[in-house]
């Protein structure tokens, strides 16, 4: 090597990166040692170790809600329901005396229709709600508490006619007719509408007894039932639900309401609708029982004799 060269000290090679450290485990955070206490459940011999458990449908589940339409009392299936499935029914009233609203959060709901109608959605092949009929309801006529009438215990239905009836949309246009509005905008639109003006001394209206009793004001109205209407349709409460609502819960529901068994079929709420058809006279008169064929003893036989013996001597006074 000649002197004119200069030698070019080699770079320091670039010491290398420490590597990251994995921090020591905190004493502290150690897992606990199992409790020798505590038991684990022996696994089920039939049990297949791939399924999973199924969950407890009745752990956490919604309580049916059952709505009702004023003057309707559901308290007897409610307690029905909970003594059949031992499950609560929430019961949700609602502000209506006929029908239903439109919005209504409920799985079933007791509504009351007009004679010959059914609940709204429930009829022709594109029907949105299922329906059973439940029973009809007796007639009431409910005056102004000083009512010349208000004193009577009962009043015939051919007397109804006598008296001064307001027009309002849920008469029905098969009951004695009511005299209707010189201005139609004075129609009571609710049967408080018109309960408040049959208050007022303006006239009389005819309701469903029940939902007579629930509404009216008694330092104010009078209820008078009306008899021999037998003739005359009634009105009806309903059991409606959903048609996309039709789970085996409802259908447990319905059956509690209907009072169908175990042993019952859904067919048997066509036949028992079928029959709530048939007058009350004819009902009753099937309800009877039949009187027996077979005659008696003649007087002064043996027989006879022998029927007097069985009897028990009458009681004696005791001195």
């Amino acid at each position: 090597m000649s002197d004119d060269q200069t030698t070019v000290p080699a770079a320091p090679a670039e010491a290398p990166l420490p590597a990251a450290e994995t921090p020591a485990p905190d004493p502290a955070a150690e897992t606990p040692a199992p409790d020798p206490a505590a038991k684990t459940p022996a696994p089920d011999p039939g049990a297949d170790p791939e399924a999973t458990p199924a969950a407890d449908p009745a752990a956490g589940s919604t309580p049916l809600r059952l709505g009702f339409a004023r003057g309707i009392a559901p308290s007897t299936w409610a307690q029905r329901w909970e003594t059949v499935t031992g499950a609560p029914l929430e019961l949700a009233p609602v502000n209506v005396a006929f029908g239903r609203p439109a919005q209504l959060d409920c799985d079933v709901m007791l509504e009351r229709a007009l004679p010959d109608h059914r609940p709204a959605g429930s009829s022709g092949e594109d029907r949105t709600r299922h329906a059973l009929r439940l029973y009809t309801e007796t007639i009431t006529l409910v005056v102004p508490a000083d009512h010349e009438l208000a004193k009577r215990e009962s009043l015939a239905l051919s007397k109804v006619a006598d008296v001064h009836l307001l027009d309002h949309p849920f008469h029905p246009e098969a009951w004695p007719a009511a005299q209707p509005w010189a201005d139609p905008s004075w129609t009571p639109r609710t049967v408080p509408d018109a309960l408040a003006l049959v208050a007022t001394g303006a006239g009389a209206i005819l309701l469903p007894t029940l939902l007579a009793r629930h509404l009216v004001d008694k330092r104010q109205h009078a209820m008078i039932p009306v008899t021999d209407a037998d003739e005359l349709p009634r009105t009806a409460v309903w059991a409606s639900w959903a048609v996309e609502r039709d789970a085996p819960d409802v259908q447990q529901l319905i059956g509690v309401i209907r009072g169908r068994t175990a042993r019952s079929s859904r067919s048997n709420t066509e036949s028992a609708d079928a029959a709530e058809a048939v007058p009350a006279k004819k009902r009753k008169a099937a309800a009877k029982p039949a009187k027996s064929s077979k005659p008696g003893p003649k007087p002064g036989s043996r027989g006879a004799q022998l029927a007097a013996t069985r009897k028990k001597p009458p009681h004696r006074r005791k001195r």
